[in-house]
């Protein structure tokens, strides 16, 4: 098959290796689509640790073509997206749900090969079956909308809750898809794109803007005595402060954008004098099961922050600083 590599930080290439074989409790996917995450392009960047070579790749859907035991023949043809965790399932991680703390721990795309390949193998457990009405391009992007999703519970997020988007990534965009369709209200955006406000707005932010000047000004308007839920995204690490500032007395920052493992002061007392709670979201393994029935039932659609698509060939073009600093790209896929 062919699959794309990343050999070393800035070093990548179209590679022909074996076709995978699953193993017994095993299923191998047909990719039909891959979507490009920007832990992939931090991958190979060489700022996101891993043992290269790789194929990399955690967002994918396709199609079952193979299992390693009879007893999974049911599998066979259907359309499929996967948890891209392996881990025991026997350790008191993995019974509580934390599976990327298991001992066994290993993630499909950053050791073992993943989406951005012809073929793809992950044990069948992992596997999550997706009803008609979801294409392969919106299956490619569960996982991210799990993310979203995974933001909601842990801000625990409810009808009428006020909230504010700093940052409309994937990872934003996602987190403004849910918090809409939970009953938020009155959602503001921060993001320097004008593509992404555009939609932002589309999907219900009440305002979306670049200058957080204005912001501030929307907020203290929109949302008088602070934000219920304040979401940083960006991973931009000075919009921290303000992300405190914005949220209420009682409410709640969730920081759902990597930071890159750099520094940023705050200041405490505005945390703790006013009970502001500031709660870590990146790490979320399990959602991608809610996000495939959520699809599935129409309740959150998605797909629409597709802007590029590209074929394997176009892996230099794709992972390119140009393409991925470009004004109107927000997030691409490989299709097959």
């Amino acid at each position: 098959m062919r699959a794309i590599q990343f050999d070393q930080p800035g070093k990548l290439r179209l590679v022909e290796v074996a076709d995978p074989e699953p193993a017994a409790g095993w299923a191998r996917i047909r990719i039909h689509v891959a979507a490009i995450c920007m832990t992939d392009v931090e991958t190979l960047r060489g700022r996101h640790p891993v043992d290269f070579p790789i194929i990399p790749g955690h967002e994918f859907c396709g199609v079952v073509d193979r299992v390693g035991s009879p007893a999974d023949e049911a599998w066979l043809g259907r359309k499929v997206v996967a948890d891209n965790e392996i881990c025991c399932l026997k350790c008191g991680y993995c019974r509580r749900g934390e599976w990327r703390r298991c001992a066994e721990f290993r993630h499909i795309g950053f050791g073992p090969p993943g989406g951005y390949a012809e073929y793809v193998v992950a044990p069948v457990h992992n596997l999550h079956a997706l009803a008609d009405t979801v294409s392969f391009e919106q299956g490619s992007i569960l996982e991210p909308l799990g993310v979203g999703i995974a933001v909601g519970r842990i801000a625990e997020v409810h009808l009428g809750s006020t909230a504010t988007i700093l940052g409309l990534g994937p990872i934003g965009l996602n987190c403004l898809a849910v918090l809409k369709a939970s009953g938020a209200r009155r959602i503001l955006c921060l993001d320097k794109q004008p593509k992404r406000l555009a939609l932002a707005k589309a999907w219900g932010a009440l305002e979306a803007t670049d200058d957080p000047e204005h912001l501030k000004s929307l907020s203290k308007d929109l949302h008088p005595g602070g934000t219920d839920i304040v979401v940083e995204a960006s991973g931009h690490h000075p919009l921290i402060p303000l992300g405190i500032s914005l949220t209420r007395f009682g409410g709640s920052l969730v920081l759902g954008g990597f930071c890159k493992h750099e520094l940023q002061p705050v200041e405490v007392d505005a945390i703790q004098g006013l009970n502001r709670r500031v709660l870590g979201a990146g790490n979320n393994p399990g959602f991608i099961e809610p996000a495939a029935l959520a699809a599935g039932d129409g309740v959150l659609k998605t797909e629409g922050m597709i802007t590029h698509r590209f074929r394997l060939d176009d892996f230099r073009q794709s992972f390119s600083d140009e393409q991925l600093a470009a004004s109107d790209f927000i997030k691409g896929v490989f299709v097959f």
